[in-house]
């Protein structure tokens, strides 16, 4: 893939960008920053269609010297729609970092210049998309001499999850495992505490300052997650409920715990035990640089 004539476009985790940027590819949202009065006349226009591009990103001044397009998908497609009408002879990659359901069917838009891929492979037999794996980076660095706090920690929304996450705090603490479960409230659910999403900035402190990380992946999803990516780049160990990371490749007991499968009365053993490295070669499997590659 030439990056020169690559852009991403990616509304997602801003703390993403610039590593992003330094593995040599331009990175820009799809609508451009507005003020108060903008976002005003930017509601009038989005309904009524009128100068609707206007409002896009940045990305609009590049296309003309690109070949390829990697878009983050989420739950609108207008700007993608905009994008293969208007420029047939680019190259669109619609990448799916999380479920489907989360975001817009792909069946909504069809186009020739459009590829679909997602790196949950039960969507990929469910909407025909193309596979490739969640990835990470290599050049985010988390400071390895912090102080170890905690056992295990969740750090994360509720998505319809916190009852269940509540009762493995409950079991870990109950065990005497020093746990920190931050569970952000759902949009619309009640809030007493004024919990509030980490900047992933604080979130990977956090990460530093412990042994374990839990992931609870959602009903009705298959495929990596960022955790077991954070897991294995910060060399941390994984606590997870996702029986089928068995099958991939830095699958290590020594460093994977999964619950409802393995023994829930060796956790401390495990939490305990050494950390068993992983070759710096399967690491790099899943470096930003050579995900882009496998497309």
């Amino acid at each position: 893939m030439n990056l020169d004539k690559t852009l991403i476009i990616y509304d997602s985790i801003q703390y993403f960008v610039p590593s992003i940027e330094k593995k040599g590819v331009r990175c820009f949202p799809s609508f451009r920053k507005v003020n108060k009065i903008e976002k005003i006349f930017r509601k009038i226009s989005f309904k009524t269609g009128i100068k609707k591009s206007g409002w896009y990103g940045d990305w609009r001044k590049h296309v003309t010297t690109i070949d390829t397009v990697i878009i983050f998908a989420t739950n609108r497609f207008d700007f993608i729609e905009y994008l293969a009408d208007n420029y047939p002879d680019i190259r669109i990659i619609v990448w799916y970092w999380n479920p489907v359901f989360r975001c817009f069917d792909p069946s909504k838009l069809k186009r020739k210049n459009i590829e679909y891929w997602s790196f949950d492979e039960d969507d990929c037999k469910k909407y025909n998309l193309k596979f490739n794996t969640t990835f990470y980076f290599d050049n985010i660095d988390v400071d390895k001499n912090e102080a170890i706090k905690f056992d295990v920690i969740f750090l994360g929304a509720d998505k319809k999850r916190k009852s269940v996450l509540d009762k493995i705090n409950k079991d870990l603490t109950a065990i005497k495992i020093k746990t920190l479960f931050h569970i952000v409230p759902d949009k619309g659910q009640p809030n007493p505490q004024d919990i509030k999403p980490l900047p992933y900035y604080d979130y990977l402190k956090l990460v530093s300052q412990s042994s374990c990380i839990l992931d609870y992946i959602q009903a009705g999803q298959s495929g990596n997650t960022l955790r077991p990516m954070e897991s294995i780049f910060f060399r941390k160990k994984l606590i997870t409920n996702d029986k089928n990371i068995r099958k991939e490749r830095f699958y290590d007991p020594a460093n994977i715990f999964i619950l409802d499968h393995d023994n829930f009365e060796n956790i401390n053993d495990f939490i305990n035990g050494s950390y068993h490295e992983i070759r710096s070669e399967l690491v790099n499997y899943y470096d930003f640089s050579t995900w882009l590659n496998r497309f």
